[in-house]
């Protein structure tokens, strides 16, 4: 066998290796996804929505609690994380450029970023839930907020730093200060790649669980009150899959769906921005 030969045997082997590996994820994913809708559908109805949950064992009634409070939650958590992420962000792409001190937090971000969701859940709990001695969905929200901030920070610095440079100096020879250059020329020619961090970001903490146990806990009641414990969807989900009851088992599952095509929906609208933003160029 030539050396030629041999070369496009180990190629071949290679793509056969790596295409098999591409077809058993998706084939779990496709699983996933199938067994999730065949589930869910069924108990996808209005009352789901608006209906509050049911006395345990008695059968109708919604997750009406559950949906309200998850987008409290999440409304709060990106209010406070997304700011906060692109304004550091852009003290990392801007005014620290090149600094010991940018490389440090960005690394810093990126761990953060790793970092289990529940290790986040429990700092919260010392910090806000054990000194007021109970739970709140302000303490569910700092949660997220916390896991959202290090993925806006390095969407954000990563996507500034892509602006070219020369556009700063032509408006800093129009004599337009950095702040202004920031927000009029350098946020718009990065704010496809901002916003998709930031729909990601929310697509990240949507369908986590372990903080909000720790937070907001729970709670079996229409409950809009921020300042007290609060129902959210994933940990309602978690408590009607470990429940023993048929009818919990089912609209876990039509739960489970909804945050599925949420996450979904987001995700494909990041790419269709980016696509959008980009085709023409």
């Amino acid at each position: 066998m030539t050396g030629q030969q041999w070369r496009k045997l180990r190629g071949y082997g290679g793509l056969s290796l790596s295409t098999l590996a591409a077809a058993l994820g998706l084939f779990w994913l496709f699983f996933i996804l199938s067994d999730v809708v065949i589930h869910g559908i069924g108990a996808l109805t209005p009352e789901l929505f608006m209906k509050d949950p049911a006395p345990p064992g008695v059968a109708g009634g919604g997750m009406r609690n559950a949906f309200v409070g998850q987008l409290l939650i999440t409304f709060f958590a990106t209010l406070f994380g997304v700011p906060l992420g692109i304004l550091g962000g852009t003290f990392l792409a801007e005014y620290a450029r090149g600094k010991g001190f940018a490389r440090f937090i960005s690394i810093l971000a990126d761990i953060m970023v790793s970092v289990p969701s529940i290790v986040i859940g429990t700092f919260v709990y010392a910090v806000l839930v054990r000194p007021l001695g109970h739970f709140s969905g302000w303490a569910g929200a700092a949660a997220l907020a916390l896991i959202m901030i290090p993925v806006v920070v390095r969407t954000t610095e990563d996507m500034l730093t892509l602006v070219p440079w020369s556009q700063r100096e032509a408006a800093f020879a129009l004599g337009a200060p950095y702040y202004k250059v920031i927000i009029q020329v350098v946020y718009r020619g990065a704010a496809t790649g901002i916003l998709t961090g930031v729909l990601l970001s929310v697509a990240r903490v949507s369908g986590e669980t372990a903080p909000l146990l720790f937070t907001s806990f729970n709670n079996a009641y229409y409950s809009a009150d921020m300042g007290q414990p609060i129902a959210s969807l994933t940990a309602t989900i978690f408590q009607y899959a470990m429940g023993p009851f048929e009818e919990w088992h089912t609209q876990a599952w039509a739960a489970s769906l909804v945050i599925t095509l949420f996450i979904l929906i987001l995700t494909v609208a990041g790419r269709a921005i980016i696509r959008w933003r980009y085709s023409h160029r």
